[in-house]
């Protein structure tokens, strides 16, 4: 039973390392053009997802991390997206050097547009997926003990209220 544990929780963690690895392909995009090397960063994303998932105690506790996980990279998207249109903004008013001050303007709102957008899906979904990763990371079993008195045991307890 200890080994399929330890498998689902791998899988559960590389399953959601992909995801994440997904929600940030615009900045290892960015990265794979400035630096070079995308599918190594892809890679380490997923591999990274699969350590969450090891280290887990358990499979619901796997679970809670890759939720939080794709939280955290929903959160990041908005950067991403900023990195990776503005560098598809530079090429575009590069590009164009005789109308510099058209290219400018329209790479620029481009640019902030699917920022825009990428925020407000980042934002909203980044919430969501941290709210159930930590509902399911720190959710647990509660117990609640409930001792009711005896009308005889209050009476010969005294009290600070009387």
């Amino acid at each position: 039973m200890d080994v399929f544990s330890t498998f689902m929780r791998i899988l559960v963690g590389l399953a959601f390392g992909a995801l994440a690895a997904l929600i940030l392909s615009p900045g290892l995009a960015w990265t794979a053009q400035v630096w070079g090397g995308g599918g190594v960063t892809f890679s380490l994303v997923c591999i990274l997802g699969g350590a969450f998932g090891l280290f887990a105690p358990n499979i619901r506790r796997a679970f809670g991390r890759g939720f939080l996980f794709c939280g955290v990279s929903f959160l990041a998207l908005p950067l991403t997206m900023g990195l990776l249109s503005s560098q598809a903004a530079s090429e575009v008013i590069a590009a164009s050097p005789d109308s510099q001050a058209s290219a400018i303007i329209g790479a620029g709102g481009g640019a902030m547009l699917v920022t825009g957008v990428a925020s407000f899906v980042g934002i909203i979904l980044g919430g969501i997926f941290v709210i159930i990763g930590l509902v399911l990371v720190l959710g647990g079993r509660r117990e609640v003990i409930y001792v009711e008195k005896s009308a005889k045991a209050a009476r010969e307890q005294p009290s600070v209220l009387r």
